[in-house]
């Protein structure tokens, strides 16, 4: 009996104390208060540097027709439906790319966006939209019913 007893306090002590050792260790940042002991509330994160930004950057796409292109300069104006896009830098590829299309093509061009300064990624030449046939109704049908007659014996 006096075994499990021994048992019981000892696991109990090793909890208290381990529990202890937890509260006073090092939290996430390691940073200290004024107090000089170590604080276990976390600080506020650093800022992330411009070369962390535009690497987590998603790259957007846009469809429309190419008013303006500088391929050694790597500079463009792309209009579409809804805007005019103008990059002031373009990727190799895409200087490469530029060098290809002519002003007045249909392009899709997939870009980033850093500090509302817009960068040409890359450039496709696409087909322009074909134009929507005018849709017509179909013929109404104005044939009646074949009548029946009854049988006759």
């Amino acid at each position: 009996m006096k075994s499990i007893l021994r048992l019981f306090v000892v696991a109990a002590v090793t909890v208290v104390f381990a529990g202890v050792a937890l509260a006073q260790g090092t939290g996430p940042t390691g940073s200290t208060g004024s107090t000089g002991m170590k604080s276990s509330a976390p600080s506020k994160p650093a800022e992330a540097k411009p070369a962390e930004k535009k690497a987590t950057q998603k790259a957007k796409t846009a469809t429309g027709e190419l008013t303006a292109a500088d391929a050694n300069a790597g500079t463009a104006k792309v209009k579409s439906k809804d805007k005019e896009l103008t990059f002031t830098d373009a990727t190799p590829n895409a200087k490469e790319s530029l060098a290809k299309v002519k002003v007045g093509d249909t392009v899709k061009v997939a870009y980033a966006e850093s500090e509302g300064k817009l960068t040409l990624r890359s450039l496709a030449k696409t087909k322009p939209p074909a134009a929507k046939p005018a849709e017509t109704k179909p013929a109404e049908k104005t044939a009646k019913p074949a009548e029946t007659k009854p049988a006759t014996k």
